[in-house]
């Protein structure tokens, strides 16, 4: 109930919003854009809260309502069946206000979705959750939207789902013989996914197992933390 309540309130504000756009007359000068950081298991798999690699935890709303005055030539209620991501919001944006993207953006801007450019969109998704409550529960994950292979870097344990005939992850095929190949194929497709940051991420063109810990980004500023913990707690 207070998960329906949560929702709920937010659906308010959301219309509270919209209301006063169209009383100010800006709604068709405002692109709205709804997304999350990422949802909660609500007992799915027997698990609760955030930070797993299953739908219910790692799929998040993605809507999108452009305004008349972009003049864009596109249907509205649009369900696009593509792989998009919180990193698309920034190009996303700064397409609409006609600015540059810097360089180094892993982001693509929806728009070319939403007007019908489909040709080079991604086909593969990366999906990742370093060591923080617990490191049983530091993955790395791929999916292109039929398949999610899951690859657990402290214990090595793989998983495998056919999204569109599992929707709700429930028959592991990692577990199946009969899927050895396809298991193989997933393993080489992480394997160069994470072969950039070298061991011990993958070791002699293997996936490693390791404990990691939770890194700094080089550029987090190092006034909020103290030297001697600067890289790494």
């Amino acid at each position: 109930m207070g998960y329906l309540a949560a929702i709920s309130f937010l659906d308010e504000q959301v219309g509270r919003i919209i209301l006063a756009l169209e009383k100010r007359g800006e709604l068709e000068n405002t692109l709205i854009l709804i997304s999350s950081d990422h949802g909660d298991m609500m007992g799915d798999h027997h698990l609760w809260r955030k930070s797993y690699p299953y739908e219910g935890s790692a799929g998040v709303p993605m809507i999108i309502r452009w305004p008349e005055s972009l003049r864009i030539k596109a249907e509205r209620g649009q369900l696009i069946d593509k792989l998009v991501e919180l990193r698309d919001i920034l190009p996303t944006f700064l397409e609409i206000a006609g600015l540059e993207e810097p360089d180094g953006i892993d982001g693509m801007s929806m728009m070319h979705l939403i007007k019908g450019k489909r040709i080079g969109w991604r086909e593969i998704l990366d999906l990742e959750h370093g060591q923080c409550y617990w490191p049983e529960n530091s993955w790395t994950a791929l999916t292109d939207d039929t398949f999610k292979y899951i690859y657990f870097t402290a214990t090595g344990e793989e998983q495998l789902f056919n999204l569109k005939n599992d929707p709700n992850e429930e028959h592991n095929l990692a577990e199946k013989e009969s899927y050895d190949k396809n298991i193989a194929k997933w393993r080489n497709k992480m394997v160069s996914h994470l072969k950039e940051r070298g061991e011990p991420w993958v070791v002699n063109d293997e996936l490693g197992k390791h404990s990691e810990k939770i890194k700094f980004s080089p550029n987090y500023p190092k006034e909020y933390y103290p030297s001697e913990v600067a890289t790494e707690y």
